[in-house]
């Protein structure tokens, strides 16, 4: 068996591995739809839409309290749904209450006044449940 002689000529792994690494750093012909911190421009744009981040902290009627995580340009409807969750009480039984006063479901948090103008973005809000409807028997189901 003959010994193996180094040589300055590149073998077939060589040479693809040089033009992947050229490949890689030439540049695009598109630009990158990543900036420096790998976000893209639609990540940007879905986050400015989200707005800050909300806690919403949520006064049980039992006396407990559950935080609920959301942002600003969440809707009640969507802090609700993380409470129905979190709590197994249904839905539609869930009420919240900013000073008092109903949040209604449609209304952004962006909607709130007391929730823009707050500094730190952890609200206080009252939750009532209603009862359980039992069905009525007279229904045919």
């Amino acid at each position: 068996m003959a010994p193996v002689e180094d040589s300055d000529e590149e073998g077939p792994l060589e040479a693809a591995t040089a033009e992947e690494t050229a490949a890689a750093n030439a540049p695009s012909l598109f630009p990158s739809q990543y900036d420096e911190t790998g976000t893209t421009s639609f990540d940007r744009i879905e986050a400015e839409l989200r707005g800050d981040a909300l806690k919403l902290l949520c006064q049980m009627p039992d006396g407990s309290l559950q935080e609920v995580m959301c942002n600003m340009g969440h809707d009640v409807v969507y802090a609700k749904g993380l409470l129905s969750r979190q709590t197994g009480i249904d839905f539609g039984r869930i009420k919240l209450f900013l000073d008092g006063k109903l949040m209604f479901d449609p209304l952004s948090f962006n909607d709130f006044p007391a929730i823009t103008g707050a500094a730190a973005k952890e609200i206080q809000v009252q939750v009532t449940v209603e009862p359980e409807q039992e069905a009525d028997p007279d229904e045919e189901s």
